[in-house]
C-alpha cells in the first residue's frame, strides 16, 4: 500500500467520518450522509469524489438520488474496517484499564 493512498484516504477528519459512516451503514444516500455528519453537501460530495478516485467508493444513481457505498470487493476496505474496529477496541480497553486503576 503506498503512502500516497494512505495519506489521501486519511487526509481529513471529514473523510475519516465519511468512511466510518459508510462502514456503519454499508450504503447511504449522500443527502442523508450530509445530514448525519452535519457537513455541507458540497463538502461531502468533494470527499466522496476523492474516495471514488482512490477506487474504494462506488456510487449508484436513481434519478437524482445518489447512493454511495464502499467497494467491498476491494481488499483495502477490509483492512480499513479492521483498522477502525481494532482502534476502537484498543481505546475501549485502555479506558477500562484506567477506570480499574482509579477504583
Amino acid at each position: 500500500m503506498s503512502d500516497d493512498f494512505i495519506e489521501s484516504v486519511f487526509s481529513s477528519r471529514v473523510r475519516i467520518r465519511i468512511l466510518k459512516t459508510l462502514i456503519k451503514y454499508k450504503e447511504i444516500n449522500i443527502t442523508k450522509l450530509s445530514r448525519e455528519l452535519g457537513v455541507n453537501y458540497k463538502v461531502i460530495e468533494y470527499h466522496i469524489e476523492a474516495l471514488k478516485r482512490l477506487g474504494i467508493a462506488e456510487e449508484k444513481r436513481f434519478g437524482r438520488i445518489r447512493i454511495i457505498r464502499l467497494s467491498e470487493s476491494d481488499p483495502r476496505i477490509i483492512v480499513i474496517e479492521r483498522f477502525f474496529t481494532e482502534l476502537e477496541q484498543a481505546i475501549a480497553n485502555r479506558s477500562d484499564s484506567r477506570n480499574q486503576e482509579s477504583s
